[in-house]
């Protein structure tokens, strides 16, 4: 079965963003009270040779108070208003993907399909064909991963081929809370709206493409396994998660400048560079 952890969660009073610019002009921002945090260790507070050890984490209970833009080209986090960065995406011509909230951990998810896709009709406003899967946003995954059920949907041998004995190997955490060797695969991936809908039941259900301008994720290698964070994120409560899954980390991410829309609801909203 699948392994947990337990560990303190701390409430926080008096939290305030500091060392930044304001609209204010002040200094300090102050966030909302309580905020709550987990006290343990984390691989990432390694992560940064200026500030080692970085002290902590700001985690989506923060970051859904704003429209968070992750400029990753610039080197800068910008924190806007709720509800304001679409004319800001819109001028930086930004393409828009559909997202929802993956469950109370308040991490957005998308469809993600291989790069190879190629959309049906010109210029953008095709369809892809193609079967996605739920990619899940963490920006504080250094590599991206997928499990063993979305591999055959990104056109990779089954579990038991000889090939991944040759592959790279980047550690995980198993699901016995041990580290676990994963293969690697370099993969391109790419996005898919929401479903298109067809009269003809007969065809095979197609997905909205992206715009003729916009540029797949460059290739980098992706680590293939099943790790009990899909479970976490996706389960019942009761069995393992066993749908195809991603996790699309850094690796990824900080490939270009990315927008995640605050809401209310479970359907959101990411703005991402087109190339």
């Amino acid at each position: 079965g699948e392994v947990s952890q337990t560990q303190s969660l701390i409430e926080l009073e008096d939290v305030s963003l500091c060392c930044g610019t304001f609209s204010s002009g002040e200094s300090l921002f102050p966030l909302k009270s309580p905020l709550h945090a987990i006290v343990t260790d984390f691989p990432q507070e390694h992560i940064d040779p200026a500030h080692d050890p970085v002290e902590g984490m700001l985690g989506m209970e923060v970051l859904q108070k704003f429209d968070v833009d992750f400029d990753f080209p610039a080197g800068r986090l910008r924190l806007w208003k709720p509800h304001t960065v679409e004319a800001v995406a819109k001028k930086a011509d930004m393409t828009t993907i559909e997202a929802v909230v993956v469950n109370e951990t308040l991490l957005l998810g998308f469809r993600v399909v291989p790069s190879s896709v190629a959309p049906s009709g010109d210029n953008g406003g095709g369809t892809l064909a193609a079967q996605p899967f739920l990619g899940v946003v963490d920006c504080g995954a250094s590599f991206s991963v997928v499990n063993w059920a979305a591999a055959p949907l990104l056109g990779l041998p089954p579990q038991n081929d000889s090939t991944w004995k040759k592959s790279p190997a980047v550690t995980g955490l198993g699901v016995d809370g041990r580290p676990q060797l994963l293969p690697t695969t370099s993969l391109g991936l790419s996005y898919c709206g929401n479903p298109v809908a067809r009269s003809d039941k007969s065809v095979a259900i197609s997905f909205e493409a992206p715009p003729g301008d916009w540029k797949p994720w460059k290739p980098v290698p992706v680590a293939i396994g099943d790790l009990p964070v899909f479970t976490q994120l996706l389960g019942d409560g009761r069995t393992p998660y066993r749908g195809p899954a991603g996790i699309v980390g850094l690796d990824i991410l900080s490939q270009r400048r990315l927008i995640l829309e605050t809401g209310a609801g479970r359907q959101r909203r990411i703005f991402i560079s087109k190339k």
